[in-house]
């Protein structure tokens, strides 16, 4: 099979054995790679109910049949399991340069189960897997420190996937961390590392990966750069990078501000794209990746990769701060420590909301740098008022008794998008398949950066939802970033010479529903229903007090509706459960060999 190793390495933490099988190749025709295959075998290797921190719980690495070659931002890795933070589906996605690695030494997946004895590290060149005790000499480090030493003991050429104290600590909201500054950070896969007390797995590949007829992938692939990659439509990325998004998103009324009370910062001016470019050093790029969008700035005493938008969004206006240094900071201290800044930034700035109303007392109010400063490390350690924001959104707003103030989906703190700003937005949200997500359908791009949308409608939104998601869920088999525009005539010509035939824009967006359906399956066999396809109240019903956006809500009404249409569309009853003739459409039924459905 061209492009694919067709090897799967299982790593068994509970016995410290490795072995390999064959990649089963028809589940890689049906679901390709990253997302695609990660959630079939993730199908197969998840036992109904397990715990997300129990060793039943697999960690699965997945590929994309492109990474290790020149496609343009193919080297990113999906890291899935089910998740800690919301017990749905997980996969969570990374760049850098792990997985080419992983496929130069041979493997298309890494499959991880048990729970190891005593912490380990997995070391891994090309067919020589070795558990390395981690007690006493990996456990306990920071991310970057880790790398560092692993890298003198394996070679520079060293790729590391570590948990960070976070993770060890079993933190929901713990991320992976790779090439220093990149992380898959949503969902929790951290702690689930963690919980198998396993502290990273470092990968040296001496191989290379097969592209069938080379000469000709080369070509096609570098006309497209030229013609599709380097244009005006993706200069954004290297020119200002993701926090462009601050002004406009703001501008709308769509930037979260002091827990999602309003969505206009009258701070943004500090903390955007136009202050962080007088202090950009240089850019850096994954690797496979012409665009270079990791913006490198120098803060006082120190240089890093961001803030990206995100954590611009959700540790700083969020938190009602708009002193960049301090918000770099709190980054830095979150990357270090192995916490995805996202859920972070959420739950101290509930933990802002929960000490004004007198439901707690953490020293945290909002645009004071003081506390905040000090939060990801207690968060970290599990210690002081950190203990409490340790649980989560959802979990602490229920401890002290206002779950009216966390705002999140099937447990996932909410992305820097105010659905109040940009409604459909919502509905993905609410739809997203690992809970709230902006990646999987970006509805504000049609909103408010420049589409035809009603920013304040959800007429039509439910067809907009249901088409991204699907073409998210194919561009994720490759694995492409988000951040590049792509289109399925893009897609296309990578699968002709993967496939070597033509494939139609109908027929990779049917890949796409047939992966998006078969994580709803898994979901469903979890336990989650149509009550977890929802919003917060607040942005159901609150209005903003100000702004664009003020006095705006989605509605309940409206949002029912909307996800009854969205449901109709997927081929789902009323309840959100597939019919028997859209999976025999998408080949999910056991009829199929596919998938057994008991």
């Amino acid at each position: 099979m061209a492009f694919y190793c067709g090897t799967v390495l299982r790593l068994d933490l509970t016995r410290l054995r490795a072995s390999t099988e064959p990649l089963n190749e028809e589940w890689a025709r049906l679901f390709v790679g990253g997302k695609g295959l990660l959630l079939r075998y993730l199908f197969d290797e998840l036992p109904a109910g397990a715990g997300a921190l129990s060793p039943e719980n697999p960690l699965i690495l997945a590929t994309g049949p492109f990474a290790g070659t020149i496609a343009a931002t193919c080297s990113r890795l999906a890291v899935g399991c089910k998740s800690p933070a919301t017990g749905a589906l997980l996969d969570s996605y990374v760049g850098g340069s792990f997985a080419p690695e992983l496929k130069f030494a041979g493997y298309d997946l890494v499959v991880i189960t048990g729970r190891a004895p005593e912490p380990v590290l997995v070391r891994i060149t090309d067919a020589d897997v070795e558990f390395v005790p981690a007690a006493g000499r990996y456990w306990g480090l920071e991310t970057a420190v880790l790398e560092q030493l692993v890298r003198e003991e394996m070679g520079p050429g060293a790729k590391v996937l570590s948990t960070g104290p976070a993770g060890e600590n079993l933190v929901p909201f713990a991320c992976l961390s790779t090439d220093q500054f990149h992380k898959a950070g949503r969902g929790g896969a951290g702690a689930v590392m963690g919980s198998k007390n396993l502290k990273a797995v470092a990968v040296r590949g001496t191989g290379a990966v097969t592209a069938g007829d080379t000469a000709a992938f080369t070509r096609d692939v570098l006309r497209l750069q030229e013609d599709r990659v380097l244009t005006v439509d993706n200069a954004w990325t290297y020119e200002e990078g993701t926090p462009f998004l601050v002004d406009a998103v703001s501008d709308a009324g769509a930037l979260p501000t002091r827990n999602w009370r309003t969505g206009s910062f009258d701070g943004a001016g500090t903390i955007n794209s136009t202050t962080l470019l007088g202090i950009r050093t240089k850019l850096r790029a994954c690797m496979q990746c012409p665009l270079a969008c990791r913006q490198v700035h120098q803060f006082e005493g120190y240089v890093c990769e961001g803030p990206e938008f995100e954590t611009l969004g959700l540790c700083g206006s969020n938190c009602g701060v708009s002193d960049l240094d301090a918000i770099a900071a709190f980054n830095r201290e979150c990357d270090e420590l192995g916490l995805d800044t996202m859920s972070t930034g959420a739950i101290v700035a509930l933990a802002m909301e929960l000490c004004e109303a007198g439901a707690a007392d953490y020293g945290l109010r909002f645009g004071d740098t003081g506390a905040y400063l000090r939060a990801p490390r207690l968060i970290a350690g599990r210690e002081g008022f950190g203990a409490e924001l340790a649980l989560g959104a959802r979990a602490l707003a229920a401890l002290k008794g206002r779950p009216e103030l966390a705002i999140e989906v099937k447990g996932l703190e909410m992305p820097a998008y105010d659905p109040r700003g940009t409604f459909g937005m919502g509905l993905g949200y609410a739809t997203s398949d690992r809970g709230a997500c902006h990646m999987r359908a970006f509805s504000a791009g049609d909103d408010i950066l420049g589409g035809e949308g009603a920013a304040d409608s959800l007429a039509g939104k439910a067809q907009l939802v249901a088409d991204q998601q699907d073409f998210s869920a194919v561009a994720w088999t490759g694995i492409w970033c988000a951040n590049m525009a792509v289109d399925t005539d893009f897609l296309g010509v990578h699968f002709r010479h993967l496939w070597g035939r033509e494939t139609s824009h109908e027929e990779l967006m049917t890949i796409g529903a047939r992966i998006w359906n078969l994580g709803r399956l898994l979901n469903l066999r979890e336990g989650l229903r149509r009550a977890d396809d929802r919003l917060p109240e607040r942005i159901l019903s609150v209005p903003h007090p100000d702004g664009v956006a003020a006095g705006k809500v989605v509605g309940a009404g409206a949002f029912r509706e909307s996800l009854d249409e969205y449901y109709r569309l997927r081929g789902w009853d009323s309840a959100g459960v597939p019919s028997r003739e859209t999976l025999e459409r998408l080949s999910l039924t056991r009829e199929s060999g596919s998938l057994d459905l008991d």
